[in-house]
């Protein structure tokens, strides 16, 4: 069986605050990375990752790299599609993650896969190494989605293709309530300074811009709708806990945790719950 390698974090040099912000990041998804993700999420994630792969137009024989890679809802069709003669690489802050994600692709035998903790405002390869970058959900989260796509293009080959995702609105604004309804029982963070996006982060960061900036072509945005479905309010419960609201959700008070839920579930939508929210997939090409 092949052994996938899991290196260390490249040093981060976007200042203190911005490294702790990074470490905080790795530290929710490391807990995250211990959940059921198949079944906090049902399936979502990799139902979008494979979308996201059809669009970005892999070929047989490609070099892709997937930023942000999680538990490898984009890197394991991304592996599928440039088959044994392509090779797939994953990144992700989270150790937890990363280990996971290696440990799963050894356990399935795959051999043109590897996965390694870094950083993907700046990835630890050489230049032209990639004739794709992917990123799913990913670049809402991390700090400087500016300098996370300049690392795409740098590490594109002339021609090579990028893809990424991030949320839209919710067809029904009760699910964003029940999450607020959530947050508001959550003591604040200390070390959290105020994030002049985070109004907006939900539908994440403004993607196409970015890449025109960062000299992309052919950029392209298709809107798509996904659903959720949760058999009840407990369902919904579990997946605020396997992703990256869990660093908003340990700091309610244990003390205030049941009464947090339960007027959380009184602003959720009535049954049957399922949520359907709108999914951008982006696509640019590296001039």
């Amino acid at each position: 069986m092949p052994t996938i390698p899991v290196e260390p974090v490249e040093p981060l040099g976007a200042g203190r605050d911005q490294a702790r912000r990074k470490e905080r990041i790795a530290h929710t998804f490391d807990l995250v990375a211990k959940e059921d993700y198949q079944r906090a999420h049902g399936g979502f994630h990799d139902r979008i990752g494979a979308r996201l792969t059809e669009l970005a137009g892999l070929r047989p024989g490609d070099r892709v790299i997937d930023f942000g890679c999680g538990r490898g809802a984009v890197l394991f069709p991304a592996r599928e599609a440039v088959g044994p003669d392509g090779y797939a690489v994953g990144i992700d802050l989270s150790e937890g993650m990363a280990h996971a994600t290696a440990q799963e692709a050894a356990r399935l035998g795959l051999r043109n896969v590897s996965v390694r903790v870094d950083d993907i405002e700046s990835p630890g390869f050489p230049d032209s190494s990639f004739e794709a970058v992917l990123s799913s959900l990913v670049l809402q989260v991390t700090p400087d989605p500016a300098a996370a796509i300049a690392s795409a293009r740098r590490l594109l080959t002339p021609g090579g293709r990028f893809g990424a995702t991030s949320f839209g609105p919710d067809d029904d604004p009760r699910w964003g309530e029940a999450f607020r309804v959530l947050a508001s029982f959550a003591e604040p963070d200390p070390e959290e300074r105020p994030d002049p996006g985070a109004g907006h982060r939900r539908s994440g960061p403004d993607i196409p811009a970015l890449l025109a900036d960062a000299g992309f072509e052919a950029i392209r945005v298709h809107d798509e709708v996904a659903h959720s479905d949760y058999g009840g309010p407990e369902d919904w419960w579990r997946s605020q806990w396997g992703g990256g609201r869990r660093r908003v959700l340990d700091r309610i008070p244990e003390s205030r945790r049941e009464e947090a839920r339960s007027a959380a579930f009184a602003a959720l939508p009535p049954a049957p719950l399922r949520r359907t929210t709108h999914i951008l997939y982006t696509t640019a090409t590296c001039g």
